[in-house]
């Protein structure tokens, strides 16, 4: 029967996000669920990213937060893996170091899991915030805010959403071990990575969406160039 108790792993990757990271971990570390492996991977940052998360944490030390390496920036999927791989939680969860999430998000998919402990994924709906962390109007229109935000469904039903593309989640928490059992998130898929193990995923089980924005992403000119016409190019292929 699979383990609903432990702890919850948050697992933060960050390059070059100095102006952002403090957020990120202060709403990590805000959960209401309290028993979590907090893991701050900087994955070559050359803005001094680390050196504002070490200060802050010698100010205010918190028994919960790893930090960890790389000698050279290896790319966000081989971030997240190796926090999944070295989590110390029975779940995971991956936090992008310009977002925030709410201080319940925890509590809430742990709560999915109890109530169907055979899940393997649970995610959530985001709203957005400018730079400076203002939320956006729900009218405001944005490239990002106009991806479709999935909805609970049978198997059946999320893989045919999928067929025609990929869905916008928040933040998402894992079972450790399914992360495992499937390899991680697979490099070679680039930006979709997430979309190819979300279909793993459902090869195996069903997942679940908690649809309320608990997620808070951050639009500002870094993540404005997921949006190069270069980049949208790339889709179509990708997605097939």
């Amino acid at each position: 029967f699979p383990r609903l108790d432990g702890k919850s792993t948050i697992g933060i990757p960050v390059f070059n996000m100095k102006d952002f990271v403090l957020d990120a971990l202060k709403s990590a570390q805000a959960q209401t669920f309290t028993d979590l492996d907090i893991i701050v991977l900087d994955d070559g940052s050359t803005d001094g990213t680390m050196d504002v998360v070490k200060a802050y944490l010698q100010e205010n030390p918190d028994h919960r937060v790893r930090l960890m390496a790389f000698d050279e920036n290896r790319g966000l999927m081989e971030a997240m893996n190796q926090m999944a791989f070295r989590a110390e939680g029975t779940f995971f969860t991956s936090l992008a170091a310009d977002d925030t999430i709410s201080p319940d998000l925890i509590a809430k998919c742990r709560a999915e899991y109890a109530a169907n402990p055979w899940l393997e994924m649970v995610g959530t709906h985001t709203d957005f915030m400018d730079a400076e962390g203002k939320v956006l109007a729900p009218d405001v229109k944005h490239p990002f805010t106009m991806i479709r935000k999935p909805v609970n469904g049978s198997r059946e039903e999320w893989l045919q959403a999928f067929y025609h593309g990929n869905s916008y989640f928040g933040v998402s928490m894992y079972r450790t071990t399914a992360l495992s059992e499937v390899g991680g998130w697979d490099k070679r898929h680039g930006v979709i990575s997430d979309y190819e193990m979300y279909l793993r995923l459902l090869m195996r089980d069903n997942i679940r969406v908690i649809e309320e924005p608990l997620t808070h992403t951050r639009i500002h000119g870094k993540n404005l160039s997921l949006l190069r016409p270069s980049e949208v190019q790339k889709l179509p292929q990708l997605y097939h």
